[in-house]
């Protein structure tokens, strides 16, 4: 992977496609890293230069050891500076859960720093009297995984997470994904999850850009995503049917065609806003 170093914290991201393509930036969710877009980034380099970081405590980049310089605003400066050393002014954004709360940080920070902007599995705000009860009880799952890890470490949490996974191969997955998190970055991002500023009061005037918002008709976050999505009227809504928190890794085929669409009617000028359902 190639690396890039800002103020002490190194962020290790990997490119694919012709450099001199339109930029597309991919950020990946809470506790994993860029691989969870392996599915797509094939079909996406075909037409664009696709980067993929490792958000600051996940995969290879750094996890400091200090849990106040984790914030919203520290991870979308690290998207910020890695696009300036690489030359990038303008690029087409996509993240998933956690990716896409930074995607939001960044697109209302800079919007004219992004041409197009994809939303997935994710939400504007912490709270919301509007949010549901599957959303409170997954918030409140994380909030356990916390406890655990500050006991105990992550790789206890990857063991308790595998034990009801009955596939032997899928279980070893999880432990050696979470043995690879450190406390740090575990609990620096999962801190930053709650105290990111509420974005939903500023989405209609700084979202200057196209969005697209894809969710799962399973996901707990969907309340979240609707809240959201209320306040981006002229926005794509595309609700994957049969299918649960991380559209990306879950629907790679469909997902990646929608979002290739979006771009396309994006650089012919087609009309974006709309709402479907696809599966």
């Amino acid at each position: 992977m190639a690396e890039f170093t800002r103020d002490g914290v190194t962020i290790a991201y990997e490119e694919a496609g012709d450099t001199e393509s339109p930029a597309v930036v991919l950020l990946h969710g809470f506790t994993s890293d860029h691989r969870m877009w392996s599915p797509v980034v094939g079909a996406f380099s075909e037409d664009y230069r696709v980067i993929a970081p490792d958000m600051r405590g996940h995969g290879a980049s750094t996890a400091p050891d200090d849990l106040e310089s984790y914030t919203m605003e520290a991870y979308a400066e690290d998207i910020s500076a890695l696009l300036d050393s690489l030359g990038v002014d303008v690029c087409a954004m996509a993240g998933c859960s956690f990716g896409g709360m930074v995607a939001l940080q960044f697109a209302t920070t800079w919007p004219e720093r992004v041409a197009g902007l994809v939303l997935s599995d994710t939400s504007a705000a912490y709270d919301h009297p509007d949010y549901d009860e599957k959303y409170r009880k997954r918030e409140a799952g994380i909030d356990t995984q916390c406890d655990t890890v500050e006991r105990f470490g992550t790789a206890e949490l990857g063991k308790r997470a595998a034990a009801n996974v009955s596939d032997s191969f899928l279980a070893e997955g999880i432990r050696k994904r979470f043995s690879r998190l450190s406390r740090e970055g575990f609990l620096g991002a999962a801190q930053v999850r709650r105290q990111r500023p509420n974005l939903l009061p500023i989405l209609g005037e700084r979202l200057t850009m196209p969005v697209l918002i894809c969710i799962g008709e399973d996901d707990p976050v969907l309340s979240a995503s609707d809240v959201m999505a209320r306040e981006l009227p002229e926005a794509r809504r595309v609700l994957f049917k049969n299918t649960g928190h991380g559209v990306p890794a879950l629907k790679p085929e469909m997902y990646g065609r929608e979002v290739l669409q979006f771009f396309d009617d994006i650089e012919e000028d087609r009309e974006v806003a709309g709402s479907r359902s696809v599966g």
